[in-house]
């Protein structure tokens, strides 16, 4: 299955995040980043699934939440998306 990671700039705005999604039926998941997706070595993503990511990112913006990057997960690869 293929997921989006919505880079954060923290914990807590990773923590915003997921709720804000949840709250708008969006099912997502905290972790720390991979390896290189964050300038700061190290980051926390919010993970969607793909098909979610317009509605996800409206629910986001509504709630004055916005992630620094977002990258396509596919088998391992990661793509930036282009805000």
């Amino acid at each position: 299955m293929d997921h989006t990671l919505l880079i954060a700039r923290s914990i807590t705005q990773a923590q915003r995040m997921e709720r804000t999604l949840e709250l708008s039926g969006i099912g997502s998941n905290i972790y720390r980043a991979p390896a290189g997706l964050t300038d700061r070595g190290c980051g926390y993503v919010v993970s969607i699934q793909s098909k979610n990511l317009t509605p996800a990112l409206r629910q986001l913006r509504e709630a004055g939440l916005q992630p620094v990057k977002i990258y396509e997960s596919n088998d391992k690869s990661y793509n930036e998306v282009k805000l």
